[in-house]
């Protein structure tokens, strides 16, 4: 039997369904591998996914296919699998369920919720894989290697070699993002995925039979996680799901990534106009807001079209800023930074029609703060709260836990007059829980799912409040905890001349309409001239930096010339005049993905007949910028309008000229 659902292709040997990818299948691999203990590992090395042997093998059952969904049937004679594909938007969304049909407990091991083989077109020196390294203030950074570079060689038999990623932790990308390209580089065919858990995953590139590649992605497991499940018999488990798309082109399958996204997110209607966000926490308050200068600080972020105010941390409790976290967990207004009541600043910023906003750490309690919870509300390990910098983490499985939050939360907006949640997440738990658990990766992924089902409540008992996903910057940049947000924090990287570098790679993670860029147009003396006066290429490409997303407008606004109040002015008029196209737009990256210290970047959205043009010019000069695929029309500098750069339009790319370094924004009209 063989056959395709969209990208990928199906083919039955021998009594197994196996899957392919750039071409029909060519290592007889089961569509999903359940690894059970005491089960008889065909792979002489234990710690690879996904083989078994003997009785474990899952044999092809049925293919049921209903339009854009198809389910597969395997079965061993412990278990069962049902493999649901689902095409949506331009990729296809894939879960597993694992069922225990025997009589006595299995212990699961790990669970794949994919495994694909055919993508050996090319030479190892020849496929290259992506690896997203991510970390606080250096997030989306990707690397192209090839497999051999990794490690993994064409030797002529195979091997018991490996190239992996993975993470273990509630941040859930740490330090590197839950997603990779496949590149097959002589015959231009890509291949993207990404592993929708807000926990543990991983993913895998090794050998099967016949020194054949396969791709293997799944949640925990308990070589690498720590994770097992036991599994009664006839009950069954859910695994993460995972996506795909493949395309001839990086631009194609990041573009159909972003399509698949945007049919799978979860907006709120309060969150429909997309407004623009001015957070004093950046390059002003820090961790310390103050009474007085929030509402003069409000006064000049309306006055420059902000639509909402953020008051982010340090609004609770009485320690003092540099010390405020061992001490959170009541949720209660300090008396000391507002003596009038929170309640007066957000009253004032309603005033200047905006929308008022305030943080909230919800996950953590610190251990100054006198607030305690019963003993197994807490994460555990080794019979111990689970303490990172003065905080423990609580289980959101445990009522108490919800109970208290969820009155947090109702406190914030009913008697603070939160209309904007800035949820953060600024530390890891680490391996997870023993509490109520077969094991600490189990542990934590239940609560990690727990806390995502009681925020995903709060969003539909507070559905005129937007709910930011923050976690340090991007530390929880997975489509499970994107998607479940109207918008998402990109980075707290605090220098502006290195965020393009970020914000370049940025789309490939989140949509546009999704992603909050900080564009602070005064940095904080500590980071520049003593003075504090910002220069005008720092102003505008501040602007720059965030109009493409959602502008997070931050530092002090007083310190600006009148120009430079013009140029953040047109910059946010700008970016909310593209609200409608940033919401069907999809990312193109002219020069490819940009790496730190690169001379130059660029980043594209395009609808297929327009596309707006970020261009960073680090050095100044003449830069050609490629769009290839593209016809220019043709092209002019939509911000900022007063730029001095010279254009010149040739048929498929668009030159640049100034004479210093400089950044701006090109509106492209492209031929049908």
């Amino acid at each position: 039997m063989e056959f395709d659902f969209y990208s990928l292709h199906f083919s039955e040997k021998d009594g197994i369904l196996s899957a392919g990818a750039f071409q029909a299948p060519d290592c007889a691999i089961p569509v999903t591998a359940v690894r059970i203990a005491g089960q008889d590992i065909a792979s002489p090395s234990p710690a690879k996914q996904p083989f078994v042997g003997g009785r474990g093998v899952l044999r092809f059952v049925q293919a049921i296919r209903k339009e854009d969904t198809l389910t597969i049937v395997q079965e061993s004679d412990l278990c069962r699998t049902e493999t649901t594909f689902r095409y949506e938007g331009g990729g296809i969304g894939v879960s597993a369920v694992v069922t225990n049909i025997s009589s006595r407990e299995l212990v699961l091991e790990g669970v794949s919720i994919l495994d694909l083989s055919g993508i050996s077109l090319a030479s190892r020196e020849n496929t290259c894989f992506y690896c997203f390294s991510n970390s606080h203030h250096c997030e989306c950074q990707p690397r192209r290697i090839a497999l051999s570079d990794a490690g993994l060689f064409e030797c002529g038999h195979r091997t018991f070699k490996r190239i992996c990623g993975c993470n273990t932790g509630s941040w859930s990308s740490k330090e590197e993002l839950p997603e990779s390209i496949l590149e097959d580089a002589e015959h231009g065919l890509f291949l993207m995925f990404q592993i929708e858990s807000n926990g543990s995953w991983y993913w895998e590139i090794g050998e099967g039979v016949g020194c054949k590649l396969y791709l293997s992605v799944g949640g925990g497991n308990f070589a690498s996680n720590g994770w097992k499940k036991r599994l009664a018999p006839q009950k069954s488990y859910a695994s993460p799901k995972a996506a795909f798309a493949v395309g001839e082109s990086l631009n194609e399958v990041l573009q159909k990534m972003t399509l698949y996204r945007r049919a799978t997110a979860s907006f709120g209607r309060a969150d429909s106009d997309l407004p623009i966000i001015f957070n004093e926490y950046m390059h002003l308050s820090w961790d310390s807001p103050e009474e007085e200068r929030t509402k003069k600080m409000a006064e000049d972020a309306a006055e420059c079209g902000a639509d909402v105010y953020v008051i982010d941390c340090g609004w609770h409790d009485e320690a003092d800023g540099n010390k405020i976290y061992p001490y959170v967990g009541a949720w209660k207004e300090s008396h000391i930074r507002f003596p009038h009541g929170v309640r007066t600043a957000t009253d004032h910023i309603r005033s200047l029609g905006m929308k008022a906003g305030l943080w909230i750490e919800p996950e953590v309690v610190g251990s100054l703060s006198g607030v305690e919870y019963p003993e197994d509300a807490y994460i555990r390990t080794n019979g111990e709260r689970v303490l990172v910098a003065g905080r423990y983490f609580l289980d959101y499985r445990h009522p108490e836990v919800r109970r208290k939050m969820s009155e947090a939360i109702d406190r914030m907006v009913n008697e603070y007059g939160a209309q904007y949640i800035k949820i953060d997440c600024n530390q890891d738990c680490g391996v997870g829980t023993e509490v109520n658990s077969d094991s600490p990766g189990e542990g934590l992924e239940q609560t990690t799912q727990a806390f995502w089902s009681w925020l995903q409540g709060e969003r539909e008992k507070h559905p005129s409040v937007i709910f930011e996903s923050c976690a340090s910057g991007g530390m929880r940049m997975d489509w499970k905890s994107i998607r479940t947000s109207s918008v998402i924090s990109a980075s707290d990287q605090v220098l502006y001349d290195r965020l393009p570098y970020i914000v370049t790679n940025i789309f490939a993670a989140a949509l546009p309409e999704q992603t909050g860029i900080w564009s602070y147009p005064v940095v904080d003396s500590r980071y520049c001239d003593p003075t504090g006066r910002p220069t005008d290429s720092e102003v505008i490409m501040n602007m720059v930096n965030a109009a493409l997303g959602r502008v997070h407008l931050a530092s002090d606004l007083r310190k600006l010339t009148d120009q430079q109040r013009e140029w953040v002015k047109e910059g946010i008029n700008f970016s909310k005049a593209q609200n409608a196209f940033r919401r069907s737009a999809v990312p193109f990256l002219p020069f490819g993905f940009a790496q730190f210290g690169m001379k130059y970047t660029a980043l594209g959205l395009t609808d297929g007949k327009k596309m707006l043009l970020a261009v960073w010019n680090f050095r100044g000069g003449k830069l050609d910028v490629p769009l290839e695929g593209y016809t220019v029309k043709k092209a002019a500098i939509a911000y900022p309008k007063d730029s001095s750069a010279a254009l010149t339009i040739r048929p498929a790319a668009i030159r640049v000229e100034t004479d210093k370094m400089a950044s701006l924004i090109i509106e492209v009209r492209l031929s049908s």
